[in-house]
């Protein structure tokens, strides 16, 4: 029997709770008994941190880890979700943009391994990164890690949680997948759930120091290939 309707949890981190941004993301997730785990956080605690929470807290096995400035493109997300690992069951982390060649603590260093389709606002304009040559849709796409804005997680195919060793708001995503990754657990994305992010990346000497912290953890592992 198909567990397509089942529920499925997801997991925010945000310095102050928004009640508007919570009924979107209710919307956009469809089923009426997702479970919305917020945590507010004004930068006591690392993003790792507060992951390993709702990991550990979520009431289902099927977790999304999501910023708290997407707006969500893609009506019914649970029942999408819930279909993907059911339809792969040798995945436990499936996300939306990422790479299949690791070449450093840098993931878009090698533009063409990657992968994914993201919405971006600057400076009051949208526009749309097409890292994929192709859409993918629902098939999945074999990836080494997957960006931290929006992916999800099978909690019972996972080897390891959040790498608490990561301190602020970067890394907590391939300091996630890399270890995952190395003990055999599959990662992969899809481009047919499509979100926009309110923000750009930016890199500052937290980012640095931790890229540095990657890079020295996992030496000799690079580069690492699907």
């Amino acid at each position: 029997m198909s567990k397509n309707n089942i529920p499925v949890s997801v997991v925010i981190s945000t310095r102050e709770i928004d009640d508007e941004y919570l009924k979107h993301v209710e919307k956009m997730f469809s089923h009426p008994k997702t479970e919305i785990l917020v945590y507010e956080n004004d930068g006591v605690n690392s993003l790792t941190e507060i992951y390993n929470i709702g990991l550990k807290e979520a009431k289902n096995d099927i977790i999304v880890f999501m910023h708290d400035d997407l707006i969500l493109e893609t009506p019914n997300i649970t029942p999408k979700v819930v279909k993907l690992f059911e339809k792969h069951p040798e995945y436990g982390i499936i996300g939306v943009a990422g790479t299949d060649k690791l070449l450093s603590g840098r993931w878009w260093d090698s533009r063409d391994n990657m992968f994914g389709v993201v919405g971006h606002i600057h400076e009051g304009k949208r526009h749309v990164n097409k890292y994929s040559k192709g859409s993918y849709n629902d098939v999945l796409k074999n990836v080494v890690i997957v960006d931290g804005l929006f992916f999800a997680v099978d909690r019972t195919k996972l080897k390891h949680n959040f790498d608490n060793e990561f301190n602020g708001f970067h890394f907590y995503d391939l300091s996630f997948c890399i270890p995952n990754h190395l003990d055999g657990v599959k990662i992969g994305l899809v481009t047919d759930i499509t979100v926009t992010h309110l923000s750009i990346g930016v890199t500052n000497q937290k980012w640095e120091d931790n890229k540095k912290l990657l890079e020295k953890k996992y030496a000799g592992k690079f580069p690492m290939v699907v």
